[in-house]
C-alpha cells in the first residue's frame, strides 16, 4: 500500500518542474498517481490521457490533477514532505478536482450518449474514446474499457467475420481482398452464419450453372433459325449480285478451291451489292 509520502516522492520532479500534470487518486487507503503530458493549461487533452483520466474517476471521483506551476501550495524547492502536504491540501479541500475539468465532463457525456445508442441497437459498447477512425481496439487485449460480455461479443463477431471471409474465399479464390472483406462484413452485419453463407454460395453456383445451360439450350434451339436466316441472306445477296457483278465472281465465291479465295470474292460481291444499293438510293433522293 502506497502512502501519500511515497507518491510525493515519486512525482516530486514533475511537481517541481511544473511541466507535467499529475493526477493523484486513492484506491481504498492506498494513494496512486499518474503523470499526463497533455497541455491541460490550454485545455488541450490527448485522447489517451483523457481516457486515463476518465478511468481514474471510476476508481476515485475525488481525484485531483496538479501542476507545480499552475496550482498553489507548490514551488521549485519544496521538500518531499512539503509536496505531500500540498497534495493533501488540494485533495482534502476539493481543489483542482479532475471531475471539474470541462473536457473530462464532455468526454463522460459523450461516452454515456454512445452507450445508450449502442444499447438501443443491441451492439457491444466500448467506453474508450477513439482518436479518429483509425484508432481501433486491440482485439487480442482486454483493457477493461468494455464489459466482459461485450468483449466476448466482439471476439465472437470477429471470429464469425473471419470464418465468413474464408468461406467466400474458398468459393471465389480470385476475389480481391477488399471485396472479400466487404462481403464478409455485410454477411456478418446480417447475422449470416458461415454454414448459411456456404449454402447461399452453393445455391448461386447452381443458379449460374443453370443459366449457362439454359443459354446453351437456347443457342441450340435457335441454331436452325440462325442458319436459315444466314442462308436466306446469302441467297438474297446472290440474287441481287446476279445483275451487278461478273458471273465469274459468283462462281469463285462458291467453288474456288481455296477458302481464302472464296471468302475474298464473297466480300467483293457484298461490297459491290452495297455500293450499287447506295448509288440507287442516292439517285432516287
Amino acid at each position: 500500500m502506497a502512502t501519500l509520502r511515497d507518491i510525493a516522492r515519486d512525482v516530486a520532479e514533475e511537481i517541481r518542474d511544473g511541466i507535467g500534470w499529475v493526477i493523484v487518486y486513492r484506491t481504498g487507503r492506498s494513494w496512486s498517481a499518474l503523470t499526463l503530458w497533455s497541455d491541460l493549461g490550454s485545455g488541450e487533452w490527448e485522447t489517451d490521457d483523457l481516457n486515463d483520466a476518465i478511468g481514474i474517476l471510476k476508481t476515485d471521483p475525488d481525484a485531483v490533477v496538479l501542476n507545480g506551476y499552475y496550482c498553489g501550495h507548490f514551488g521549485e524547492g519544496m521538500t518531499i514532505d512539503e509536496i505531500a502536504a500540498g497534495i493533501r491540501w488540494h485533495y482534502e479541500g476539493g481543489h483542482n478536482r479532475l471531475a471539474d475539468y470541462y473536457e473530462v465532463e464532455q468526454g463522460l457525456n459523450a461516452i454515456e450518449e454512445a452507450r445508450k445508442t449502442a444499447e438501443a441497437a443491441g451492439l457491444p459498447f466500448c467506453e474508450r474514446l477513439a482518436d479518429g477512425p483509425d484508432d481501433e481496439l486491440d482485439p487480442y487485449t482486454y483493457d477493461g474499457s468494455m464489459s466482459v460480455g461485450d468483449y466476448e461479443a466482439v471476439q465472437d463477431a470477429k471470429t464469425a467475420r473471419e470464418e465468413l471471409a474464408a468461406v467466400v474465399a474458398a468459393r471465389a479464390p480470385g476475389l480481391p481482398a477488399e471485396k472479400l472483406d466487404e462481403l464478409a462484413a455485410a454477411a456478418a452485419g446480417l447475422h449470416i452464419s458461415p454454414e448459411t453463407m456456404q449454402q447461399i454460395l452453393e445455391a448461386f453456383g447452381r443458379v449460374a450453372e443453370a443459366i449457362k445451360e439454359m443459354a446453351r439450350a437456347l443457342m441450340e434451339a435457335f441454331k436452325p433459325i440462325i442458319d436459315w436466316a444466314k442462308k436466306t441472306a446469302e441467297r438474297f445477296i446472290e440474287a441481287l449480285a446476279a445483275g451487278i457483278v461478273p458471273r465469274k465472281w459468283l462462281h469463285l465465291a462458291k467453288h474456288a478451291k481455296k477458302a481464302r479465295t472464296r471468302k475474298k470474292y464473297r466480300n467483293r460481291i457484298r461490297r459491290a451489292v452495297f455500293a450499287a444499293l447506295a448509288a440507287e438510293g442516292g439517285g432516287s433522293s
